[in-house]
């Protein structure tokens, strides 16, 4: 749902920027030097790198130890204003989608196919050893999380002073998600579904998360050019939490330690990653100086 409405909107904006800005793009400048632009648009793809507990093998995502991803995906829009007489402190509103991914070409980790005793386990019991092991099959994981929120940059204008052609900038940002995702395994042998691709919806819950990171703007004219740049994401910094949950082939993020709920969630898990992003920039009006 989410990743289908993020397309259309990148595709809708990229239009009506496109139809709206290449007028200015076909003036021909007598200027040397171009002044900072007061309001930037960057519309950008990413690939995620998965870090900390967010990566490791599938089957210690049953073992509570990480979530068992090791590749990712994702997409933002940044809506940045310019402030200063140069345009250097730029607050920004962000909205974005990251997925994580994670696979087993070996194992399905539910023996039985079936969860209907409720999630986790109780005691020491998980999910893939002895006596809930699993079976031969294949497997996969998928962390949705959709987020929003606010920013701050410093851009470095002065950079190339002469055209103000390459902008670079450092940031930190705040953002809220709604984090959820599903397991997914199909069996070659089970009680249940045997042979069938089965999915185990993660539920959803809201997390605050924190960014920091790097990146540039190069404008090929005054109103467009292309923004790259890597961050530091943290979905999860804020509201953690672990409960047990009765419904059938349904489970909580689990990602707050609770020893009592079950004796393996001995360690918070952090939802956290590298994002290396690439995009297109659209540039609105200029700076006083």
């Amino acid at each position: 749902m989410y990743p289908k409405k993020i397309l259309y909107s990148c595709i809708a904006v990229l239009i009506i920027l496109t139809f709206n800005l290449s007028p200015l793009a076909q003036v021909k400048t007598t200027s040397t030097k171009w002044k900072s632009p007061f309001f930037t648009i960057e519309v950008a793809g990413s690939y995620n790198l998965p870090i900390q507990e967010s990566k490791g093998e599938l089957g210690d995502f049953f073992r509570f130890k990480n979530y068992g991803t090791s590749i990712g995906w994702g997409a933002q829009f940044n809506f940045k204003f310019g402030l200063g007489d140069k345009g250097s402190y730029r607050p920004y509103i962000i909205l974005g989608y990251s997925q994580l991914y994670g696979s087993n070409d070996d194992s399905a980790f539910i023996g039985r196919n079936y969860i209907d005793k409720g999630y986790p386990l109780k005691g020491s019991a998980v999910f893939g050893t002895p006596p809930n092991s699993g079976t031969k099959g294949e497997s996969a994981i998928i962390i949705r999380i959709p987020y929003a929120g606010f920013g701050f940059e410093y851009a470095f204008t002065e950079a190339d002073r002469k055209k103000r052609q390459y902008i670079p900038f450092i940031g930190t940002e705040f953002f809220i998600s709604v984090i959820t995702g599903k397991y997914k395994q199909t069996p070659v042998s089970a009680p249940f579904n045997s042979g069938m691709e089965t999915p185990y919806i993660i539920k959803a819950d809201v997390r605050f998360g924190l960014g920091v990171g790097a990146g540039m703007d190069i404008r090929f004219t005054k109103g467009f050019g292309m923004v790259f740049g890597f961050k530091y994401k943290h979905s999860n910094l804020i509201g953690k939490t672990a409960d047990w949950l009765n419904e059938e082939n349904k489970m909580n993020l689990l990602d707050k330690a609770d020893t009592e709920l079950n004796t393996n969630l001995k360690e918070n898990r952090n939802l956290a990653f590298f994002e290396f992003y690439l995009g297109v920039s659209f540039f609105v009006g200029k700076s006083r100086k």
